[in-house]
């Protein structure tokens, strides 16, 4: 008698999807930004009397679970394609989903442009 050992998840799907830890690490990281940010932009609205414990815990609910919905979008606010572009390695970045470079404009691209006119 064989004792196979069990497997949390599914092999084919990470054999087919490399960097699926690195995309909910960047996932992660921008729904924690998102939530930071729409927390301080609510403290910038003025309010004639302060919210109670019950609705400042709703709306910190509130501002996870838009910032989730933003972070799983393609077009949330990009920075999991920053991050994505930051820590995945070389070798791996053609498994990436969207797999195009984060453009960055600086003095070598328009050197480039320049050169090939």
């Amino acid at each position: 008698m064989q004792i196979k050992p069990t497997f949390q998840g599914s092999p084919t799907a990470q054999k087919t999807n490399p960097v699926k830890p690195y995309e909910d690490i960047a996932e992660g990281m921008e729904t924690n930004f998102t939530t930071h940010l729409l927390a301080e932009m609510r403290k910038s609205v003025p309010k004639e009397t302060p919210d109670s414990s019950a609705m400042e815990y709703y709306n910190s609910l509130m501002d996870y679970e838009r910032a989730q919905l933003m972070a799983k979008s393609d077009t949330g606010l990009g920075v999991k394609k920053v991050i994505l572009d930051q820590i995945v390695p070389q070798h791996m970045k053609q498994y990436l989903k969207n797999a195009h470079p984060v453009e960055r404009q600086g003095m070598t691209d328009t050197l480039k442009e320049n050169t090939n006119e």
